[in-house]
């Protein structure tokens, strides 16, 4: 859990999206009190269901109030939206707000050009699964040393935290960990469309998948064997499991699909950048 003076930090959230939302609600789970969170987001109703806890919201910039200082300032928009909309928020960073991006693709210094107010950028890359604490986020900064604690207190509420120290391997991380729970839902929707066919009803087909899917994920986190030894472990001579596998990795098609399926997702943040 984070230190109780990282939760009382004084923080504007632009953006209540799912990844802007499931931080935010991260945070507040976490003890952060709701009345030092300002959120600016176009959607009503998201507006509506942080207000009920307590955070204040606001529909625009316009409508913050003049003269208040941010600690931090989560930009949490789709990178298209920033580099079409960013600008309009350089008057509520100060010299001392630390700015956090988690859009993917959006350079330090191109987070700097246009937000000149911005001195101090950090760049997160978070994933979904910090919705219910067990998120992978890696952050970037060019000032690093002096985010490390009001950064790790605030992530790591959320799941694992990693530093880099070199920001092009922020297309990579993004990729991976960014990206990579979509990777692993597809995998799940086939799984469960093969049971069907199979025979298995609809339902048990979606029970017996996602439930193995789940399970197994569990015994990696739980397991000092790596991945290999465990299917290794699995996986008897001339028995079912082989038979599968023999099939599954055929001609190694499936590491190349994988393998290719990252290189796209880098490339994109590449391009985004």
């Amino acid at each position: 859990m984070a230190e109780q003076s990282e939760l009382e930090k004084k923080i504007l959230v632009v953006g209540g999206g799912r990844m802007g939302s499931a931080i935010l609600n991260g945070w507040l789970q976490q003890g952060m009190t709701p009345s030092s969170i300002y959120l600016i987001d176009r959607g009503l109703e998201t507006l509506e269901g942080f207000k009920d806890k307590g955070v204040h919201t606001f529909q625009n910039v316009e409508e913050v109030p003049a003269g208040i200082t941010f600690d931090v300032f989560l930009l949490a928009l789709k990178p298209q939206v920033i580099i079409q909309q960013v600008t309009e928020f350089n008057r509520l960073i100060s010299d001392s707000t630390c700015l956090v991006s988690v859009a993917a693709g959006i350079m330090v210094a191109t987070l700097k050009q246009m937000l000149p107010n911005a001195k101090n950028v950090v760049r997160v890359m978070p994933n979904t699964p910090a919705m219910i604490g067990k998120g992978v986020m890696v952050g970037y900064s060019d000032k690093q040393a002096e985010f490390v604690k009001l950064i790790e207190g605030l992530f790591s509420t959320l799941g694992r935290f990693f530093w880099i120290a070199d920001e092009q391997q922020m297309h990579a991380v993004t990729a991976i960990s960014g990206s990579g729970p979509a990777y692993l839902f597809y995998f799940a929707q086939c799984f469960v469309e093969s049971a069907k066919t199979l025979g298995l009803d609809e339902n048990l087909a979606q029970e017996l998948a996602l439930e193995t899917v789940i399970g197994a994920a569990n015994l990696i986190e739980q397991s000092d064997d790596d991945v290999e030894i465990l299917r290794k472990n699995v996986t008897s001579p001339n028995g079912t499991t082989q038979a599968g596998l023999e099939a599954l990795m055929a001609d190694s098609i499936l590491k190349q699909l994988m393998e290719a399926c990252c290189q796209q997702a880098a490339k994109r943040s590449v391009e985004l950048s």
